[in-house]
């Protein structure tokens, strides 16, 4: 491949004088003061002793923008008084004082850094908060910034989260130097003072952080968060899941989710889990609420209770759901009604599904009603099958019926026992450190090596009894969506 080439111009040189016209032309342009204000002092340079003399007759009308800047730059062998007449005399001279403060964020926040000299050590050491006027803002956040900066670089974190800006925007807003290293360093500490400030409403503070980041620095602060905030917190922050998801779900084309640890790739699944379980209930509390509408039956309202109660042993587990409700439930619902819920096609059914994604299985749930089952689906024996339940459109209760599941589990008595013998068969497992089983009895709950208890026989048999009569219902409520699919495409 050939480049043509670029010819430039010859540049005649600057001289001096117009360098410095220039410079003193580069001032305001809203409310940010000059480096230098512009000047009509071009007169001979005066020796240190001269400047000096003016300062201490209080003559400073006589001191020229260049001699102030030599001082603050340049000379650094200023005694105590000297440097402190400097900074009283800032007070005065607002393009001086925001000259003084750049210069010692500057020093403060390139410490470490090696940098060429920016303002003289004994004027660093002379300085004080009496030169900024405490009933300004502007310079109270100063002070603050610069005092953050003389410690360690997770105290600007903590500054800038109280502001709920990133380290660098803080200081832009300010007007300090926001380039400075101690802006980067405490940028790399914010996920661990996010996790210590225990103020989840700080989240789009750490997100707006979190993409400011460069890739290595976005990774280990991730995998940070992922290790030291639960699942059931996670839950919560529905925004950073969304954002965790989206930028290290193995699926995407990025290898950042390669360079997690194991341990937050493992936290990663269960935070996606506690999201997805938090809409299902979410969705069966609002059901509950709005009963006086809905006029659900109290025995399909215990229905809704031990659904959620149930999946909520296993919320570490979902993949991803999908929410589908009838018009009537939406109509319900109104304002209440979350943004990730689908509208069940209408086919004379009085029920809401909701379809589990395990990885290797799908799992369609019925809400409530006499059949009430859950239907169990094996992700490669259809490839059309995750467009039909995720992707498709006129999904309805009936259409989900016609389907050919695996296997159908009752939800008659004693239920909730031989789902989890079943659904660990196929290797389903409730959340990882669950001891008693949530929605039912110490007695009933008990969960170990084999699982929940076997109940009683006389449990056994009122079981058996009510099964043959579930059957039953199962067998009318297929007939009649098969009936139903002669006259529908899905």
């Amino acid at each position: 491949m050939i480049f043509s080439s670029l010819n430039l111009p010859n540049f005649s040189p600057l001289k001096p004088s117009q360098l410095l016209d220039f410079s003193e032309s580069l001032g305001d342009k809203g409310s940010f003061s000059p480096i230098i204000p512009p000047s009509e002092d071009h007169i001979k340079p005066r020796t240190f002793e001269e400047i000096l003399k003016d300062i201490e007759n209080n003559t400073i009308d006589k001191i020229t923008n260049l001699e102030w800047i030599y001082l603050v730059y340049f000379k650094s062998d200023h005694d105590s008084k000297l440097c402190q007449l400097i900074w009283n005399i800032a007070k005065q001279k607002q393009w001086l004082k925001n000259r003084l403060l750049w210069n010692l964020v500057l020093y403060y926040g390139n410490e470490g850094k090696q940098t060429k000299r920016i303002i003289s050590e004994s004027l660093v050491n002379s300085f004080s908060v009496d030169v900024l006027d405490r009933k300004d803002h502007k310079d109270l956040v100063t002070i603050k910034i610069i005092e953050s900066l003389k410690k360690a670089p997770a105290d600007l974190a903590k500054l800038s989260l109280t502001f709920k800006k990133t380290p660098k925007d803080l200081l832009k807003t300010y007007q300090l130097p926001h380039w400075i290293k101690k802006a980067e360093d405490a940028l790399k500490k914010v996920a661990e003072v996010f996790v210590s400030s225990r103020d989840l409403q700080y989240e789009s503070w750490l997100l707006n952080c979190l993409e400011e980041m460069l890739s290595e620095d976005q990774i280990k602060a991730t995998d940070y968060l992922l290790t030291n905030i639960s699942a059931e917190t996670a839950g919560t922050l529905l925004n950073l899941v969304e954002w965790v998801k989206l930028n290290f779900k193995p699926q995407n084309s990025n290898n950042k989710w390669h360079q997690l640890s194991g341990q937050a790739k493992e936290s990663l699944r269960k935070w996606i889990g506690a999201v997805n379980y938090k809409d299902f209930q979410n969705i069966v509390e609002l059901l509950l609420e709005n009963n006086d509408e809905l006029n659900i039956p109290d025995w399909e309202q215990n229905q809704l209770r031990s659904r959620k109660s149930f999946w909520e042993n296993y919320s570490d587990r979902f993949e991803r759901i999908r929410i589908l409700l009838p018009q009537k439930s939406i109509n319900a619902l109104g304002q209440y009604l979350p943004e990730n819920v689908d509208l069940l096609r209408e086919d004379g059914s009085d029920t809401e599904v909701c379809i589990f994604d395990f990885g290797d299985c799908f799992i369609v749930e019925f809400f409530r009603g006499g059949g009430s089952e859950t239907r169990l689906f094996n992700r490669s024996q259809n490839p059309e099958l995750e467009q039909k339940l995720f992707g498709s459109s006129q999904v309805s209760v009936k259409s989900l019926r016609c389907l050919q599941p695996r296997e159908i589990h009752d939800h008659v008595f004693c239920w909730q026992t031989y789902c989890e013998k079943w659904l660990k068969r196929e290797n389903i497992l409730p959340n990882e450190g669950t001891l008693y089983f949530k929605g039912l009895s110490n007695e009933h709950g008990r969960y170990g090596s084999d699982g929940l208890p076997t109940p009683s026989y006389e449990d056994q048999q009122k079981r058996n009894y009510r099964l043959d009569q579930w059957k039953n219902k199962i067998r009318q409520i297929e007939s009649e969506a098969e009936e139903y699919a002669k006259y529908q495409d899905f």
